[in-house]
């Protein structure tokens, strides 16, 4: 009896140590027994769940709907040409005597750009004022002597053909000194002929001849080409299906654009001033021009540019960054926030993307807010969280730095705290 009191004791100590040792889960035990152990919860093998909460404010960037005019712009590649463009060339045969100009010179309209061999013709226009004043001093004497017979004819002193005599030879010196009046003209317009001027203000090019030169009039290569280059114009093919617009642009000279292309594009703005009388049967365009100043000259004759043609101007239209219109399965749509800070889809009625603007006829209200970027985070009826543009993006790198306190920003979980936390469960 007394070794099995002593087996008894022992097991009971043995299951009481375990108990201490290893406390079974709550309820598992008399409400007597358990007060006086230590309990711990259901073992489930891992860390019970936290209780989730929702997704974090999606960070955006938004701007505000506004209300303007919106321009219907025609685009279309062009090419530079000159307002006007001469081919210099002689009108009487010579020999260059002087070149007056540099090859690209920008000339004045009447200056000077060569000079031929006058040398003969100003001996001809010497010899013509002499002949007009020695058939003046006969043409004198002439009317002298025929007044003379004239009054002693009626003395009957002269007979009437010596009269007749007389006034014949008045006559024919009088003849005599306007041909050579015309003679000496004459030779004057081919001196000025022998001086070749500038008919505009333009720019030269390369010149064909040298001082010593022989030129005749009969010549087909020019002496020097001047293009005009202030004003300057940009030709343009335009689709027919834009001629009535075309019509009322250039009936109120419409403004233009000339883009030039490259690192950085250039423009310069212009006005349209004609239109072509038909229409191209084979390209189905009608050709159009554009003036511009180009006071620096900065277009250039034969330059490839792109014409922008403003044909009209639409009042009254939603305003709004194109990076907020968006396609979609239902058309184009635009994310908008509401009061609450949650995204809203909604329908908008897309007229033109011009630059990065966009312009709608309905769909959305003037001073909504509408989301510019961030949409691959939103989702109907999710919060969001408006940022700064111009600061860095959390998820950009750097973004832990600048990014503070933005909605999207999540903490790394530290070091050691999956340990920490699981803590009870290694015990068990």
């Amino acid at each position: 009896m007394k070794r099995l009191a002593l087996w008894l004791v022992g097991a009971l100590l043995l299951v009481g140590v375990s108990l201490w040792l290893y406390p079974p889960a709550a309820g598992l035990l008399p409400t007597g027994v358990a007060k006086w152990l230590p309990l711990r919860e259901p073992a489930t093998g891992a860390r019970a769940p936290e209780k989730r909460k929702g997704p974090p404010p999606a960070p955006v960037t938004v701007a505000t709907v506004q209300v303007g005019d919106m321009p219907v712009i025609i685009t279309a590649p062009g090419t530079v040409e000159a307002d006007a463009s001469v081919a210099i060339r002689t009108r009487v045969d010579g020999q260059i005597a002087e070149v007056l100009f540099k090859d690209g010179d920008l000339v004045e309209k009447d200056q000077i750009l060569f000079r031929l061999d006058d040398r003969l013709v100003r001996s001809q226009i010497l010899q013509a004022e002499a002949n007009i004043r020695r058939d003046e001093a006969s043409l004198a004497e002439a009317r002298a002597t025929y007044e003379r017979r004239s009054s002693l004819v009626q003395k009957r002193i002269v007979s009437e053909a010596a009269m007749d005599t007389a006034r014949t030879t008045v006559d024919t010196l009088t003849a005599a000194i306007a041909a050579s009046k015309a003679a000496l003209e004459a030779q004057k317009t081919l001196l000025d002929y022998l001086i070749i001027r500038a008919p505009l203000r333009g720019r030269t090019g390369a010149t064909s001849v040298d001082v010593g030169s022989n030129v005749r009039a009969a010549d087909t290569t020019p002496l020097v080409t001047i293009v005009q280059t202030q004003p300057i114009l940009a030709a343009f093919a335009v689709p027919q299906a834009e001629l009535p617009g075309l019509k009322r642009a250039l009936a109120a000279r419409a403004s233009a654009e000339v883009i030039v292309g490259g690192r950085v594009p250039q423009k310069r703005a212009g006005r349209l001033v004609f239109l072509d009388n038909q229409v191209d049967k084979s390209t189905g365009t009608v050709l159009a021009k554009v003036e511009v100043p180009n006071e620096d000259e900065f277009l250039w004759p034969g330059q490839a540019v792109e014409v922008a043609l403003t044909v009209e101007i639409v009042k009254d239209k939603l305003i709004l960054p194109a990076s907020a219109v968006l396609p979609a399965q239902q058309g184009m749509i635009a994310w908008v926030v509401g009061a609450d800070n949650r995204a809203e889809a909604r329908t908008v009625a897309l007229d033109r993307v011009i630059g990065q603007t966009a312009y709608l006829s309905g769909g959305l209200k003037p001073g909504e807010t509408v989301i510019t970027d961030g949409h691959v985070r939103v989702a109907v009826g999710a919060p969001v969280s408006i940022v700064d543009p111009n600061r860095r993006r959390p998820d950009a790198p750097g973004g832990g730095k600048e990014g503070k306190g933005d909605g999207g920003a999540q903490r790394p979980a530290s070091p050691g705290g999956e340990d920490k936390a699981n803590r009870s469960d290694r015990r068990s």
